[in-house]
């Protein structure tokens, strides 16, 4: 296991009733993140040094989906960890956000779509799905 702990970014973009999810691709490399292909994810990555948490959320966005998101709010944070790594995860909603979503890294994920909240897919990122639950429950 590294001895080093990453700060991970999480974003929830919100449309209506709807959240913005990536499917990460089948064939997807690991990027030294939590490595779960064929999995929907909000968008997000790792914090770089030098930015805030906010640079980098918006940063991560922008260069996942093409969106340029703004009036972001800390939600929470949490442990995200695998045998050979470990995260913790800033989580932030996005209350705003324009342009429609694209995929700029095919490496990584293969589609963006729009999910209602009450008809998420089953095969969730494992990150992604607590952020959900917790998103869900307050």
């Amino acid at each position: 296991m590294s001895s080093v702990v990453r700060v991970g970014l999480a974003i929830l973009i919100l449309k209506e009733d709807e959240v913005l999810l990536g499917h990460r691709s089948k064939t997807g490399k690991d990027t030294g993140g939590i490595f779960e292909p064929d999995t929907w994810t909000v968008p997000g990555g790792k914090q770089e040094m030098g930015e805030t948490m906010f640079e980098g959320a918006i940063r991560e966005v922008q260069e996942e989906t093409g969106l340029v998101i703004s009036d972001l709010e800390l939600f929470s944070a949490s442990d995200d960890i695998a045998p050979d790594r470990h995260f913790v995860t800033l989580q932030f909603i996005a209350h705003s956000h324009e342009g429609e979503p694209k995929v700029m890294e095919p490496e990584k994920e293969d589609e963006w779509r729009w999910f209602p909240l009450n008809a998420l897919p089953s095969n969730l990122y494992s990150p992604t799905k607590r952020f959900l639950d917790k998103y869900l429950e307050r």
